[in-house]
């Protein structure tokens, strides 16, 4: 019997890679492929994110989320002990990453890695199919009294699934504009 166990694990494997051209199928982490970018008080760029494993001058793509949304490209530049964000509520592992910013400055904004596909403006907002399941995801950025609420949805903001969500503390008070669907688990 183990050996029918093996001899149908290398013709699974053979069927699935001759279907797929011999090309690995990469899957797109939420976690780890995304995280918060800003202008850290240096002037730099500062990346937080979920991920110790990411390399110098690996592209770097910035949704940034004002009324008109857009994408910048930036390199990863090297990675940092210590944290470099100005948000006091980071997650305790995180990891950070200076990255050149240039004359550009924008507000806290969804860094993507590792993703090559491209995005799109549909009615204004941006939209990428970072997983490859033909369906399109949207980002938002909302207020709470005192934060921002990044967000990346299966869809359409707020009428689908919510595929992942940071906090990121101003430190000062800001009018409410999030709906409970940017933040309630």
């Amino acid at each position: 019997m183990p050996k029918l166990a093996t001899l149908l694990t290398v013709i699974l494997f053979a069927v699935t890679t001759s279907a797929s051209g011999g090309e690995k199928q990469n899957v797109f982490n939420y976690n780890t492929q995304i995280g918060i970018a800003e202008v850290a008080t240096t002037g730099d760029g500062c990346l937080t994110i979920l991920n110790s494993t990411l390399r110098e001058n690996q592209p770097l793509k910035l949704v940034i989320l004002g009324k008109k949304q857009k994408v910048i490209e930036k390199k990863i530049g090297k990675k940092l002990k210590t944290t470099c964000s100005t948000n006091t509520e980071t997650p305790p592992d995180a990891s950070f990453y200076a990255f050149p910013v240039g004359k550009e400055h924008f507000e806290p904004a969804i860094a993507i890695v590792g993703f090559v596909g491209d995005f799109k403006v549909e009615e204004g907002e941006l939209r990428a199919d970072l997983n490859g399941d033909g369906t399109a995801e949207s980002f938002r950025s909302c207020t709470s009294t005192e934060s921002l609420h990044l967000t990346v949805w299966a869809g359409e903001a707020l009428k689908s699934k919510r595929l992942w969500h940071e906090y990121y503390y101003l430190g000062y008070d800001v009018v409410p504009s999030c709906n409970p669907a940017d933040y309630r688990d």
